[in-house]
This record gives structure tokens, sequence and C-alpha cells, in this order.
């Protein structure tokens, strides 16, 4: 696997990407989407997976995250993803696959949903689909009204690093700055009306493509109960959901990390 650092820019913002490519010619790429106040760093020797089975993977920091500027935890609009999604698009060819964990699971759901005749498959690690559910009551009750007159200010988003799993190599924010756990009023009421659309077209899953969910059993962030609900509604499909036992938010990590890869690693051969 070869690692290609890029500084794109895009709609005037300095961002930090990475292109995973495999030793031959690619087969196919893979665009991934990483989580809030997460970073694209940690994601090559997951993502070495795809590419030994030939796809070219191209993560980007979104702004306020990882390398890339930007405030911590403000991305500006959906828009501007939208753009970073169409920028990655333009380097790939041949089979695509749509990914993300966390919000980029619920990101890279939206993308799905939106662009089904643009993927061939699409996984998605414990995926946002209740961006409200960490926010304090008074959080939840304020931000329609706070954001729109404040949409630069900055919360903490209530997750610890504890939260995530139990590798004591994930670090936090105090000891590696490239994590952080604050999220802007402005992108937060944007993540919580993604979730809404996401929510009301989830039946509109593509039946026809593999598709795969991955999910702590015990994660207290994206609780598996939400999915696993929202999975049992769906008819029959190519849809595998593999929920990871003892695994919080970051099963791929930890005493969970050999478990959680081995799963994913049967899903990929199967593509």
């Amino acid at each position: 696997m070869t690692i290609t650092e890029e500084r794109p820019i895009i709609a005037g913002r300095d961002l930090h990407r990475l292109i995973l490519s495999p030793d031959g010619e690619p087969t196919g790429g893979l665009i991934f989407f990483h989580g809030q106040g997460d970073f694209i760093d940690r994601y090559p020797p997951i993502l070495e997976l795809f590419v030994k089975a030939g796809y070219q993977c191209i993560l980007t920091d979104l702004p306020g995250h990882g390398r890339s500027s930007g405030k911590r935890g403000e991305v500006p609009s959906m828009e501007l993803v939208e753009e970073v999604f169409q920028s990655a698009l333009a380097k790939l060819s041949g089979p695509l696959v749509i990914a993300g964990h966390s919000m980029g699971g619920l990101l890279a759901l939206r993308f799905l949903l939106r662009h089904p005749e643009k993927f061939s498959a699409a996984w998605f690690s414990s995926p946002l689909l209740d961006p409200m559910r960490q926010a304090k009551p008074w959080m939840r009750r304020l931000l329609p009204f706070v954001s729109k007159t404040f949409p630069w200010i900055t919360v903490s988003t209530g997750v610890r690093s504890e939260d995530c799993g139990d590798d004591p190599k994930r670090g936090s924010e105090d000891r590696n700055p490239l994590y952080h756990s604050r999220i802007s009023l402005g992108w937060g009421r944007t993540l919580r009306d993604t979730a809404d659309q996401v929510r009301a077209q989830f039946p509109k899953l593509p039946s026809n493509l593999p598709i795969l969910f991955t999910q702590g059993s015990i994660d207290p962030v994206c609780p598996a109960e939400i999915l696993s609900e929202r999975l049992q509604k769906l008819p029959e499909n190519q849809i595998s959901y593999q929920e990871i036992p003892e695994a919080r938010h970051e099963p791929f990590s930890g005493s969970t990390e050999e478990e959680f890869l081995s799963r994913l690693d049967d899903w990929v051969a199967k593509l």
C-alpha cells in the first residue's frame, strides 16, 4: 500500500487528504468520512483491507478536524462536504464504495441515499443516527434558535475517550491535539437535520447493493438498538449487520479490534 498526502483547496479551505493506493492498478475506489472530533490519520490500517482488494481509498479531514484548517469542530456547511465528496469522486474510477464512521457514517448514508447509482457497495461504522442524543436538554430546546444567530459558537459533544473503547493507544485530546470534542452550533443543527432526512429515507436503502453495518454492542454514543430496530423494518436485501460483542463506539480498536477486522475482511472478500 502506498500512502500519498495532499493539501487540496476546497471552497477556499486548506484541507488534509490521504490517498491509499494498491501496489498494482486500482480495480475500484472508496471514499471514507471520519467522525466528529476524529481525524483520517487513524484509518489507513483499517482501510488497508480494501486496498489489498484493489481499491484506491480517499480520506479527507473536514474543516476544523485533524490536519485541515479551521476552528475546531466547525464544518461550515453540507455544501462544502458535498464539494469534498465530488473532489474525491473525480479522482477515482471503477466500482465505488462509500464508507464512514460515526458522523462520517451519517454523511456516507446521506450520499448513498442521494446518489445510489454511483456506488457498488457501502460500509457504515457505528453511524450517528441520532446526533442530539448526547446533547443536554437545554441544547435540544435552544439549538434551532441559537444556531441561526451564533452558528460559529462551539460546545462540547459530550463524548469521552472511554465511550469510544478500551484501547490505551487511542489517546484523547489532552494527549493528541488531532482529537477534539467540539462542535459548532451551526454544524450541530446541520447534522440534526441530516439525521432527520436519513431517517425518512432509510427504507429506500438500495436493496441490490452489498451494504455492511458494523456496530459495537455496548456503544454509548450510537446505541446498537437504534440501528438494529431500523434494519429490522427493511425488506429482504443484501444488508449485513455485524454487531461486535462488548465493543463500544470504536469496535475497530482495543480488545475488539481483531474480531472487528476479521468480520470486515470477510465482507470485503465477497465484493
